[in-house]
């Protein structure tokens, strides 16, 4: 089987930042053409002309995942009647002790994390299927497997999405979709390295991490492309841990 993602086409939500940026930027130099979509038109600017100038195929659909009202309108949009690989990668935060977390709070959390995951995907089920050998990857956390101090309701969301991961592979199997997810730890990008100017977080992240550092963008990536390619043909309703060997280290 060839390393390669050529002839593929790509959906990737959150694309033009972070661990999503990196995802595209992968994707693309493994041969696959990519849409994203993404809130932001400005962020797509920075980096479409170096793509274009590379022959790289990258359109952006701008739509608000968290506003499920305008799904039928973003699939729409979209038109695309076959998808290889949706990596689900949208996501965010806001860290608050337990009993501070407001009902709008949660909402906002889950609907960020998780359930704007579980109707995307929903919808995108007859591109998929029809792709005969499509594969899902969602982008959950080590918080979903690990108590972090990152919030619980942050924490909830990514487990749920790693079982939906489980769940959804038995369930797409007979339709020839892979489902699998990637969970990093810490990771290089601005939110983070914002967070990491706490000493305190960072001196916890560093002493708890074996390869005593973070990780960068593309080493998640990496991870993700694996997953989306033929060579990994029969792996499915796994979590992939990206993350030093932070969750392997006895506390």
């Amino acid at each position: 089987m060839k390393w390669n993602l050529k002839g593929k086409l790509a959906l990737i939500t959150g694309g033009t930042k972070g661990i999503g940026l990196a995802i595209v930027n992968e994707f693309l130099s493994l041969g696959a053409d990519v849409v994203i979509i993404a809130r932001n038109q400005d962020e797509f600017n920075l980096d479409v002309e170096k793509w274009q100038q590379k022959g790289q195929q990258v359109r952006l659909v701008i739509a608000d995942l968290t506003d499920h009202h305008h799904y039928q309108n973003l699939i729409a949009d979209l038109g695309l009647d076959k998808i290889d690989i949706l990596v689900n990668n949208v996501g965010g935060n806001f860290p608050k002790p337990f009993i501070d977390y407001s009902l709008e709070d949660i909402h906002q959390i889950f609907n960020l994390n998780l359930f704007s995951v579980i109707r995307l995907t929903q919808l995108l089920f007859e591109p998929l299927k029809a792709a005969n050998g499509a594969v899902v990857i969602n982008i959950s956390s080590i918080a979903g497997f690990e108590d972090v101090g990152t919030g619980s309701m942050y924490a909830v969301a990514k487990a749920a999405l790693i079982q939906l991961t489980k769940s959804l592979s038995v369930e797409w199997a007979r339709h020839h979709i892979r489902v699998n997810s990637v969970a990093p730890w810490f990771t290089s990008t601005n939110r983070i390295n914002t967070l990491l100017q706490d000493e305190e977080l960072q001196d916890y992240v560093i002493s708890n991490t074996p390869m005593n550092r973070i990780a960068s963008p593309n080493e998640i990536a990496n991870a993700v492309a694996f997953l989306a390619m033929a060579s990994s043909s029969y792996i499915t309703g796994e979590t992939i841990k990206v993350d030093g060997g932070f969750s392997a280290n006895a506390k």
